[in-house]
């Protein structure tokens, strides 16, 4: 919605054919998300979907018995309903949170709802939480498989991470409380857009971005 209303307001400014999206050219609608990033107006409103995918949807099957703490934090983040953090000022969601980090053949991470870059995010607790030690047992041995990222032991907040293949070098070290069930379509998009390995940044290629989430 946000790239159509962009389009539209901005079609003399760039020259766009069309206000309406949908008639853009394919040389045009490439141009969009560049133009976008560069608009001093728009930029800062958030990102943008220009070719939404087809399938979007991540189902995540949660282990309630061998990580509760965990899996209460990241339900409670789906859910939004804790409201928002009075550290620092914004709510306890993933709706709209950026998978800041996408590496090839490893994982992709995301859960900082404070900076949306990797550098912020705290527990529905306003606080790190504990290590569970039945999820500690977890392995990462499979695509798919969701964890809690962390800054070393004892340090869970909201980031999280799901695994593009095996990690066991993870293993011991990270909290497993979940899994993928349903849209490994949607991991094999986004792990298209990798950046270059070598490269200054991990951020994706495109913005990954939760459009919504909730508990089933």
């Amino acid at each position: 919605a946000r790239a159509a209303a962009f389009v539209e307001a901005t079609d003399l400014r760039y020259g766009f054919s069309s206000k309406e999206i949908a008639e853009l050219g394919g040389s045009e609608r490439a141009r969009v998300a560049e133009l976008y990033e560069n608009d001093f107006d728009w930029s800062g409103r958030g990102p943008i979907e220009v070719e939404p995918a087809a399938e979007e949807r991540l189902v995540i099957e949660l282990y309630d018995d061998k990580a509760p703490l965990a899996v209460e934090n990241f339900k409670a983040l789906c859910t939004g309903e804790k409201g928002v953090s009075k550290n620092c000022g914004v709510a306890y969601h993933y709706k709209g949170v950026r998978f800041h980090r996408v590496v090839k053949g490893f994982m992709m991470q995301g859960g900082d709802f404070a900076m949306q870059n990797g550098s912020g995010g705290e527990s529905i607790w306003a606080k790190k939480f504990k290590d569970e030690k039945d999820g500690l047992k977890l392995k990462h041995d499979a695509r798919g498989v969701l964890s809690m990222g962390n800054t070393g032991k004892n340090s869970n907040g909201s980031q999280f991470f799901i695994t593009f293949a095996p990690c066991k070098a993870l293993d011991g070290k990270h909290v497993v409380f979940g899994k993928v069930i349903e849209g490994f379509g949607v991991l094999d998009a986004i792990e298209a857009l990798a950046a270059a390995s070598g490269g200054v940044t991990e951020e994706p290629t495109a913005p990954v971005v939760v459009a919504d989430c909730g508990v089933l």
